[in-house]
């Protein structure tokens, strides 16, 4: 069984549907990075939009992979190329506080998540030319601003959903196909392979965002770089792999992050989609590719929203 999503915001230029990423539920709407604003562009910006269709958008100073909300009003988290750092919605003001410890011309901070608790965030990066395991797995720990590598040999780190108290960490490393099972342990800032949690191997798309859904479940969104009518969220039952739900981006096959949110009306599920690498002839046939699509999700879990404690 599937449910078709409707779009819920529609870029106004292909620019801003380029390569949008990582949805959070923020004040009283929703907000996600465009992680650059065209091909050879050295910049993105953050997006907000209120459920009563209010939207603004704001420059960051480089490529954001990421943002993520903080326990100070206005003020968010943010992975812009190879630094970490704040960024004040209300000011523009980006504030670095590290950076990794790489330097290849082709590497950028990805996809990140909140450790439970919002005392520190694992974020990923990736090969910006999808092409060698030159990314690494990092460790963000907020009251020294330090950064450790997890785990290396990643070629584009994707979504990431903690479990057991923070004790566990899911991961898409979105070539190989597969979500990763780590445990993970905070004091001694390491991770350990615990196998293969989700095999997707036998999909044509790639496996990209995931969010936790309840009940040891998650929802992986999809990125087909293939022509297809619409493109596809994936609800699965961790370990099992059993599929349990499926939603539809019409005219938009590029998933990239899903987001489940609760409104009055019912728990509702956010994708992400991006035009990144469309040809102009596909791009004329998805005419939604970029949009940000909602749908209902009833039976969902949504996760308390974590914040990071500054």
């Amino acid at each position: 069984m599937a449910t078709v999503s409707s779009v819920w915001f529609r870029p106004s230029t292909v620019a801003d549907g380029y390569l949008p990423e990582g949805p959070r539920s923020f004040g009283d709407g929703v907000g996600w990075v465009n992680i650059q604003a065209g091909a050879d562009a050295t910049i993105g910006h953050i997006h907000t939009q209120s459920w009563a269709g209010n939207h603004h958008r704001y420059t960051l100073p480089a490529r954001p992979g990421f943002w993520l909300p903080t326990s100070r009003p206005g003020v968010v988290l943010a992975g812009c190329d190879k630094v970490v750092g704040l960024f004040d919605l209300s000011s523009d003001e980006w504030t670095p506080l590290a950076a990794i410890p790489d330097t290849h011309p082709r590497t950028i901070i990805n996809d990140a998540e909140i450790l439970p608790g919002g005392r520190a965030v694992v974020f990923g990066t990736k090969d910006t030319s999808f092409a060698e395991p030159l990314a690494h797995l990092y460790l963000f720990t907020i009251a020294d601003n330090a950064v450790s590598v997890l785990a290396a040999g990643q070629t584009c780190s994707n979504g990431k959903v903690f479990a057991d108290g923070g004790r566990v960490l899911y991961d898409i490393d979105t070539p190989r196909k597969v979500v990763t099972r780590y445990q993970f342990d905070l004091v001694s800032r390491t991770i350990r392979d615990d196998g293969i949690a989700l095999d997707l191997r036998h999909r044509d798309d790639f496996p990209d965002g995931m969010c936790d859904a309840g009940n040891e479940t998650v929802i992986v969104a999809f990125y087909n770089p293939n022509p297809a009518e619409y493109g596809t969220a994936v609800r699965y039952r961790l370990g099992t792999g059993e599929i349990l739900h499926e939603w539809q981006t019409p005219a938009s096959p590029r998933v990239t992050c899903p987001l489940l949110t609760r409104r009055p009306d019912g728990v509702k599920l956010l994708l992400t989609t991006a035009v990144e690498g469309m040809p102009a002839e596909q791009l004329i046939r998805c005419e939604n590719a970029g949009c940000v699509f909602v749908a209902d999700a009833s039976g969902c879990g949504p996760p308390v929203q974590e914040v990071v404690l500054l």
